[in-house]
């Protein structure tokens, strides 16, 4: 199954998800926020995706090469499920009307310290083990 996963700046929770996913799905997922910067950036560029990084990396995947991604709605049509962590406020309308649309409730990762971002890396290795 592909599977996009989308966050509000695809930084932490989205890329995070991607990652665990494609460890025994190899290829079959990608990312994307509702509000990436306008330019697509490398996370290792960015420093709300420093603990992120880091907390991949010790599960065996490295994001840091990783670039951002704005979700658009054509982009829904590459993939069998789109799963959202944004925050409901920030998940555009034209997206949850979507019949892949499918919302997980995960903190954002941005501003966390490194052992609160392992969990919440934990907390997404469970939800796609128990829902996908």
């Amino acid at each position: 199954m592909k599977v996009l996963f989308v966050c509000r700046a695809n930084i932490g929770r989205s890329q995070t998800a991607a990652g665990l996913y494609n460890m025994t799905h190899p290829g079959q997922a990608t990312s994307a926020g509702t509000k990436v910067e306008p330019i697509a950036q490398k996370l290792s560029d960015r420093p709300g995706a420093a603990n992120a990084i880091t907390a991949m990396k010790e599960k065996g995947v490295d994001m840091s090469g990783n670039t951002t991604t704005q979700v658009t709605e054509k982009m829904l049509d590459n993939y069998d499920k789109v799963v959202v962590m944004a925050e409901p406020t920030n998940i555009p309308s034209w997206l949850k009307a979507s019949p892949k649309f499918e919302y997980w409730d995960v903190a954002d990762m941005k501003g966390q310290d490194l052992d609160t971002t392992r969990k919440l890396g934990d907390q997404i290795q469970k939800l796609i083990q128990e829902r996908l």
